[in-house]
This record gives structure tokens, sequence and C-alpha cells, in this order.
């Protein structure tokens, strides 16, 4: 992306004409410490990464706020034990991988280091900003608008592209684990994130591996196709829908599912599915002419993630994917949206 030249302090033009807010520093939100932290506030990590604070905690493991002198954007770093419960953690181990293979890919996140101590497996990577989940959260309408939500689809389908070609599904495609970049190169690029549900759907010479009798669940229940309830191996279509229940859940607050039992959850995606499903068609004609190119791939299907994309195309509404997204414009075109404001 070329700036051209610089207007006032709070926009910038492009080479092509078009005017974008100047990015502010971006500063995560920093969690209180309790005393069982892996890392210290201004510790060198590594001799190299310097810890500024704590981002949040989980089931896995860790991450901070951090920097690197030789790395022109600040940094986050994932901490996870080596052994956990009792057992050998692998999941950190695996996204070390992935993220490795995938370097270089736009709207992959760039990894700086990876690696083990005798206690802790770690990962360093750029820092991105809130996750897609957390900016609906703020709009005032709890909603995002379609032209904003076309064009996070959009960069979502390339992501996807990204580790398919690699013979990869992501497994756990949802609002939470998209972001976008926190620079002024980077703000409009979303990144997909968490990698340690990943698996190899293809073997190295390109053919599909042979499906398991029970894979056993993977993801997260909320945004997981009807094949995954079913107990099926997941394949990239399902990636797909999981992306589809994603953009649907930024249209409408919240996805139909949300306030069912566990147990009528697969039977309301099913309904949702059906082509004149009155809470499909409330997510628009053009995203929901989307969904329905989806919901209709079978799993031996490899998805054409330019036809897809290309679908989108109108619901852009002419903005490019560079151009001010709703939380840069305060939610302008989210309060203007005709989309429904609950479910």
């Amino acid at each position: 992306m070329e700036i051209l030249l610089e207007n006032n302090d709070d926009t910038v033009v492009l080479k092509d004409g078009v005017e974008i807010p100047k990015v502010k520093k971006y500063v995560p939100i920093l969690k209180d410490r309790n005393g069982s932290e892996y890392l210290r506030n201004e510790e060198l990590f590594r001799g190299k990464f310097l810890v500024k604070g704590l981002i949040g905690r989980g089931g896995y493991g860790q991450i901070y706020y951090g920097s690197d002198a030789t790395f022109p954007e600040d940094v986050v770093i994932k901490i996870e034990p080596v052994i956990r419960n009792g057992k050998t953690g692998r999941r950190m181990l695996l996204e070390q991988k992935i993220l490795y293979r995938l370097q270089g890919r736009p709207h992959v996140p760039i990894m700086c280091a990876s690696g083990h101590t005798d206690h802790l497996n770690f990962i360093v990577m750029q820092l991105l900003g809130p996750n897609i989940g957390d900016l609906k959260k703020r709009s005032p309408v709890r909603r995002l608008s379609p032209t904003t939500v076309a064009r996070i689809m959009i960069q979502g389908i390339a992501a996807l592209r990204d580790v398919h070609s690699l013979g990869y599904i992501h497994r756990d495609v949802k609002p939470a684990n998209m972001c976008f970049g926190v620079t002024q190169n980077t703000r409009h690029v979303l990144k997909l994130v968490d990698y340690g549900m990943v698996r190899r759907y293809k073997n190295s010479d390109g053919n599909r591996r042979k499906p398991r009798y029970r894979p056993g669940f993977r993801g997260t229940l909320r945004y997981s196709s009807v094949r995954v309830h079913d107990g099926k191996e997941q394949v990239p279509s399902d990636d797909f829908v999981s992306m589809a229940y994603s953009g649907a859940e930024l249209l409408l607050v919240n996805l139909p599912w949300k306030l069912v039992s566990v147990e009528e959850i697969r039977q309301t995606k099913l309904d949702f599915h059906t082509p004149n499903s009155p809470f499909l068609m409330l997510t628009g004609p053009y995203f929901s002419i989307f969904c329905g190119a989806i919901f209709s791939l079978r799993s031996q299907d490899e998805p054409d993630h330019s036809s897809l994309q290309a679908l989108l195309s109108e619901m852009t509404g002419g903005k490019s994917l560079r151009e001010a997204y709703d939380w840069e414009e305060n939610y302008r075109d989210a309060l203007g949206s005709s989309t429904t404001e609950s479910v």
C-alpha cells in the first residue's frame, strides 16, 4: 500500500486517491496479574523480547504484550507449558509448524520466533487488533453493516484459500479468530489466527486422507457445521460453513441457535439452511445467495474460493478492501443498515 500524502492529522490519501483514517498506535487492554504468570513485566524473554504486560490467560496458556527491537511492530508472546495436567502440550507445537509453513501469506500473522524452553513452548508474532467478535460488540446495534461484513468475508475466504492450498483445514473459524493489523499498512488486512486445531486433510501427494471412523469433535459448537454434529471427518466445506455462520452472526446480532438447547442446535442449523428460511433471508439477498452456495457444497468438493468471493462483490457497496470499516467510522453504516437489530 503506497501513501501519497497526508492531508491532515486524521487522514491519509493513498496513491489511487482513496482517503482513509490515519492509524493511531494500538495498545491492547492488559489483565491484572494473580501470581500464576509464566513471564514477568519488563522481563527480556529469550534475551530479546521485552514483556510489557499480560493480555490474557486460558486453559491452554497465556498471551503477553511485548516488543522486539529488531521488529518494526509490537508483538504478542504466546506461552504454553510443556507439561499440562500431566500430559505433554502439543497444541502450540502444531501451531508453530503450521504458522511456519504459512509465512508470507497475507492473511496469516507474521511469526517472529518460536520454540521451547525446558518448561515452556512459545510463539512470538506480530500484534493484531481486537478480534471481529469484540468489534461487533462495540457497535451500538451489536452488529456490523453489510459492506463491512462482505469485505471481512472476502478476506476470510482468501485466508482459507491459503490454509486449504497447503492441504490443511482450520477447524475453528469464527469471529474471535479473525483480526486486523494495527499499522497503517496492515489495518485493513484480515488475519486468520489460532491454528491449534488445524488438521491435514490431504497427503503430500495431493490425495485426500482416508476419513477416520470416529474423528472426535474439534471446533466451537456455535460455528460448527451439521456434518461436525454428525461426527464426520471435517473437510474444506466445513470451514466455509463456519465462515458463513460467522458472517450471519455479524449481520444478525445473534445466530438463531444461540438460545436453544444443545439438543436443538443441529436442527435449527438445518432449518437455517433452507432457501426460504426467515432468518437466512434477514441477512440480505447477496449474503443469502452466498450462504446457499456454501450450504450446497458436498464433502468431496474443493470450494472455488474466487467464485465465492465474487458472490459478495455487490454487497460491498462499491467499497474497496482498503477503505474504512465500521469501527473506524463510529459504526455509521451499521446504524443505517436495514438488517434486523435482534434475533
